[in-house]
């Protein structure tokens, strides 16, 4: 229990550091000077470290992450694999927003370990199924449909699950960009006091111009 409460808060508070550099190097928005060649370095730090936190939480947390999309957030530890998503979203033209509301996403599941870490109840936590409560990222394949089936299955664990009985079936809608755009921009009026919250109405702001 003490070794999840401390990855939590150690993953949480990184994630919100890296959510906020990632969406100020988005590569459609960037300047050429300040995206650099292979992207900033501390993200390929960031993220390895976010990788090693979300997997001492365990199999259950990781899933469920991966699920939202954590791994789509956290695409690349290397030059390499940046420099390959960076022109797949420019390629593309991937829309910011998808990133705002996996972001929100995650920040809602941490919150939800948070209350069963204060509860003493991880057991019970790890006992949910990738998609209970959750919201698949998978409503957003359309955009990086050259994956192999292999790759799919990677980057979109569960994807069968989330029409089962265990899933809230709101991740069934289809994508809509013009209205998850509205609900990122609207959530600047919303919480803004830390974290996530925070980082979303400022990056917003700059992006979108609310």
């Amino acid at each position: 229990m003490d070794r999840a409460k401390g990855a939590l808060a150690s993953l949480k508070e990184l994630d919100a550091r890296y959510f906020k550099k990632f969406n100020e190097c988005y590569p459609l928005y960037v300047s050429e000077e300040a995206e650099r060649v292979f992207g900033p370095s501390e993200l390929y730090e960031m993220a390895i470290e976010a990788q090693v936190l979300l997997t001492l939480l365990g199999d259950t947390a990781k899933n469920r992450m991966n699920y939202i999309g954590f791994n789509m957030l956290y695409p690349f530890s290397n030059p390499v694999d940046w420099y390959s998503w960076k022109e797949k979203i420019k390629d593309r033209k991937v829309p910011q927003s998808i990133y705002f509301a996996i972001g929100v996403r995650m920040e809602a599941e941490f919150n939800r370990m948070e209350q069963f870490v204060e509860r003493n109840a991880w057991e019970e936590y790890s006992k949910l199924s990738s998609s209970e409560f959750s919201v698949s990222c998978g409503r957003y394949i359309e955009h990086f449909e050259d994956y192999s089936q292999k790759e799919e299955a990677e980057d979109f664990p569960d994807a069968d699950d989330r029409y089962g009985s265990s899933s809230i079936h709101i991740e069934t809608f289809n994508y809509n960009q013009a209205v998850e755009k509205a609900a990122v921009n609207n959530l600047e009026k919303w919480h803004k006091n830390t974290g996530i919250w925070s980082n979303i109405s400022n990056v917003a702001a700059k992006i979108f111009g609310v």
